[in-house]
């Protein structure tokens, strides 16, 4: 019994040494971001950082650690992102995406993508947000961006962020002017095809594309051809441009480049 007993205190003194290792094991991502607009944030809004793993182009991101802030107050938002440096893979790719939300809705969110940790990165970074107009007066005060001669960059296939493959293009449309015609990329092949459009409805006619074999982002690029054939309807707020189906819901959302 008294064996029994040394063992038990042995163990109760062991375990949270344990955890503590644990603990000292991890490591972090540190960074700041800020926005260009002089805007107050209301009491309900969020910060959040997340790292991810972003080394295939035609899967979701894989999310290893996150920060959030609630009540962030004005930028440049500092933040610290733990994470367990046994996941990290030398030849994968990662990056740090935030946002800022007010009452759930999106406000604030970076554009592109900011690696870290391999590929040549360090473990620090700074980020620039960019504005994500989402009310009937941003709405009625950026309605002049026009469809027709932008150049509209994939970000979402269905609520799927979509991000680019290193070394290749990023998915992108352009509509012409003049002639009915749209060409573009899918990722990986170039597309060119026809479309019809109105104040609100759009739809693609028969879209061609190259045949060249990519090694990753094809499983993306077809959905991105596949939910083209859906698109019903159009709208641009502010600088973002949703293309819905039949129902009204959005299955492809882009973002305006210079």
């Amino acid at each position: 019994m008294a064996s029994v007993a040394r063992r038990l205190v042995a163990a109760a003194f062991f375990l949270p040494s344990v955890s503590i290792c644990v603990a000292q094991g991890m490591l972090s991502v540190d960074g700041t971001a800020t926005y260009r607009e002089r805007i107050a944030l209301p009491p309900d809004a969020v910060f959040e950082a997340t790292l991810e793993d972003v080394s295939r182009a035609d899967a979701a991101a894989i999310v290893l650690g996150r920060s959030r802030t609630e009540q962030p107050g004005n930028p440049p938002f500092s933040f610290s992102i733990p994470y367990d440096p046994t996941r990290i893979q030398p030849t994968h790719v990662y990056a740090v995406r935030a946002q800022v939300t007010v009452s759930g809705k999106l406000m604030f969110t970076t554009d592109r993508r900011y690696e870290v940790l391999t590929q040549g990165h360090g473990s620090a970074i700074g980020m620039m947000m960019l504005r994500r107009s989402s009310g009937r007066t941003d709405e009625t005060a950026q309605a002049a961006l026009p469809l027709r001669g932008a150049y509209w960059k994939l970000e979402e296939i269905r609520g799927e962020r979509v991000m680019p493959a290193d070394q290749q293009n990023e998915a992108h449309l352009l509509f012409n002017t003049e002639g009915g015609r749209v060409s573009g990329s899918g990722g990986c092949n170039r597309l060119a095809g026809s479309y019809t459009a109105d104040e609100k409805s759009l739809r693609f006619g028969a879209m061609a594309s190259t045949r060249m074999a990519c090694m990753h982002g094809t499983e993306a690029e077809s959905k991105f051809l596949q939910a083209m054939e859906q698109v019903r309807s159009w709208r641009i707020i502010g600088h973002q441009l949703e293309l819905a189906d039949e129902s009204g819901r959005a299955v492809l959302q882009f973002s305006a480049q210079p």
